[in-house]
């Protein structure tokens, strides 16, 4: 039974969260070594952020392919599977990093990151010289204090990482508020949105109702439902299906593991039941997906 490989970093054994808080190298020194290919795999606590400055490839990440090309930005959310197949030699930085305390640190002092931080971003960058690269001085920030792990190792990074964030928004697709919605509320839409996405990641496998989820949130359907459509665009359950429906699909993609063993691991009775809730929002059969899957990646 083969499953989606998971990493603190690639080909290494994953290690206790607090291990490794910060982790910064090449993108050369690990691609290379595995001859500028890397198979999917995902970091299950860790976020990746590249900074491709020579070369380029194409980067999975959760089925999607994208082509990159320096110079560019690539960030990759913690739970995503993604691989790189670089087109030869590359070069730049590759910081790996605890999701959760960034998370943390944006939602006091700025919540409108979160949104760049959980989803996957390829940001075309300016052609500058060295000396007008707004984001050099900050990644060598992150190498040194990578490096000499001084007094505060933690909260030195977790704040140079916030500074990159807040430049890489700057630079790219920032997560703007909408017009004339008070900050008050914003904050607190985004501190709601936070625990409902952590309670759907811990349950989603046990298909509880959404009355549920709004049971442990302390908030009424009504409140449940208009935070998700406020935040998503989509329903509560539609939202937790969402969810269902990803891990489905890395499964299927990634894993050698047969229809009937990945329908029980996401809680369903039986594989008919999975076949199911599967070809209805995706109009193919797991097996004709597993194919496909299969043929793009190969």
């Amino acid at each position: 039974m083969h499953k989606i490989p998971s990493y603190a970093l690639y080909g290494e054994a994953a290690q206790p969260v607090w291990h490794e808080s910060l982790h910064v190298e090449t993108i050369s020194n690990r691609s290379g070594a595995y001859d500028w290919s890397i198979e999917p795999h995902r970091h299950d606590s860790q976020l990746q952020i590249l900074y491709l400055q020579q070369g380029g490839g194409q980067v999975l990440c959760d089925s999607v392919r994208l082509a990159a090309r320096a110079p560019c930005i690539i960030h990759i959310p913690a739970q995503s599977v993604h691989g790189f197949d670089w087109q030869g030699p590359v070069e730049g930085k590759v910081i790996t990093a605890l999701q959760q305390p960034l998370e943390s640190a944006a939602e006091v002092l700025s919540p409108d990151l979160l949104p760049l931080l959980r989803s996957r971003q390829l940001i075309d960058l300016p052609r500058w010289t060295a000396a007008e690269d707004p984001l050099l001085p900050l990644f060598a920030a992150l190498e040194e204090e990578y490096l000499a792990r001084g007094r505060e190792h933690a909260a030195c990074s977790t704040a140079l990482l916030l500074a990159l964030v807040v430049h890489i928004a700057r630079l790219g697709e920032s997560a703007a508020a909408e017009p004339g919605q008070p900050r008050g509320r914003r904050s607190q839409q985004v501190r709601q949105f936070r625990q409902f996405r952590e309670q759907v990641e811990i349950h989603f496998r046990s298909h509880r109702p959404v009355s549920d989820y709004a049971d442990l949130l302390g908030m009424t359907l009504a409140t449940l439902g208009r935070l998700c459509q406020e935040q998503l665009g989509m329903s509560p359950l539609a939202a937790i299906n969402a969810r269902l429906l990803l891990e489905a699909k890395r499964e299927l993609a990634y894993s050698s593991r047969s229809i009937k063993e990945i329908a029980h691991d996401l809680g369903f009775s039986d594989e008919g039941y999975f076949s199911r809730f599967f070809r209805r929002h995706t109009r193919l059969a797991p097996s004709e997906f597993r194919s496909q899957a299969r043929q793009d990646h190969s």
